[in-house]
């Protein structure tokens, strides 16, 4: 299996030395603004992916919201059929564990 490389260069001496020669050439300038402006694209990458993932959170606690809602008038409608005690005994036990998944998701405690 053929393993993909990286073009990144990870030696901080190597760097320091290509720096220092374009420092030496008069260069320092370019060197800086390319510097600034890696940084303020990392910067951006990073607010635009926050934004999303709340974005997505927020999206997630809505659709738990709504499941909530359709969750209570399911077992709402089961509660009227006639079972006998232990039947609507598993039931709420069971509807209490989905609702309490559904808050967490809601209250933004899951990932």
């Amino acid at each position: 299996m053929v393993r993909p490389i990286s073009l990144r260069i990870r030696d901080a001496r190597i760097l320091r030395d290509a720096r220092a020669a374009l420092i030496r050439a008069g260069r320092e300038q370019e060197l800086k603004q390319a510097h600034n402006a890696a940084v303020l694209r990392k910067a951006r990458e990073v607010s635009v992916r926050a934004q999303e993932q709340r974005r997505l959170k927020r999206a997630a606690a809505l659709a738990a919201n709504k499941a909530i809602l359709a969750i209570r008038q399911a077992y709402f409608q089961m509660d009227k059929i006639d079972a006998p005690a232990f039947e609507r005994a598993a039931w709420n036990a069971r509807k209490e564990l989905v609702l309490d998944e559904l808050r967490k998701i809601v209250e933004l405690r899951r990932p």
